[in-house]
């Protein structure tokens, strides 16, 4: 089928906001507050409550964006460490809020009249990069309030439930071992063997490449004849 090219002398140009380029702050200390009258928030169903400062929800739809307010992700990721997020929240009797939470899970929040505090174990693995919890749904009739997020730096260095009563709860560590992370490293000859090494156990194509390198070597060494039939192109 041919297809009737038409022309449009005048066509309607595309309205968007303007975008805001925002200055990257850099969030310090090791445990802190980000609020939640202070964040981006977009879509509709929801009202900032300044005199309690809370963001209320009443239907699904908000985007609540703590970018900016929240520490990079990465920013202690040499030292083992992670973004440990708790969110501050209070819901009416019924409300069965689910959120998009800061790991990219879809969760259930608890209801709970008198408020709580919901740490999403999947932060021991990922931080989402927008750092943006999206209301997903709320029953009818019903509310979410949503005051703060409770950040920590937290060490990836497990502690089982069954040991908690009787092992330290933090890892000691010396601002001498911690600033030798950052120091900047030697080329040698040991460290490139190193560095190809650590590739090979946490990169398994790069691991593939190196055998077929290997195996490059041994079918090279022989004739064309017997490399032809190896490689089965006919």
């Amino acid at each position: 089928m041919e297809y009737t090219r038409e022309f449009f002398p005048d066509v309607k140009k595309t309205v968007m906001p303007r975008p805001a380029y925002v200055e990257e702050r850099d969030i310090l200390g090791q445990s802190g507050t980000a609020w939640a009258i202070q964040a981006q928030v977009y879509g509709s169903n929801w009202y900032a409550d300044h005199g309690q400062g809370l963001i209320e929800v009443y239907d699904a739809g908000p985007a609540i964006c703590f970018h900016g307010l929240l520490p990079k992700k990465h920013k202690y990721e040499k030292e083992g460490l992670y973004l440990r997020l708790g969110l501050a929240y209070r819901t009416t009797e019924n409300a069965n809020v689910n959120i998009r939470d800061f790991s990219g899970s879809h969760v259930a929040l608890p209801n709970s009249v008198h408020g709580s505090i919901y740490y999403d174990p999947n932060n021991y693995h990922w931080v989402s990069d927008d750092l943006t919890i999206n209301i997903n749904s709320i029953y009818t009739g019903e509310k979410l309030w949503i005051q703060r997020v409770e950040w920590e730096w937290v060490s990836k260095e497990i502690l089982y439930e069954d040991e908690a009563g009787w092992q330290d709860h933090y890892v000691h560590r010396t601002k001498e071992e911690i600033d030798a992370l950052y120091a900047p490293q030697q080329v040698t000859d040991e460290s490139v063997r190193n560095y190809l090494a650590d590739r090979i156990r946490n990169d398994n194509h790069f691991a593939k490449r190196c055998l077929a390198l290997l195996r490059a070597d041994q079918l090279v060494n022989g004739g064309l004849t017997a490399l032809y039939k190896e490689l089965k192109l006919e």
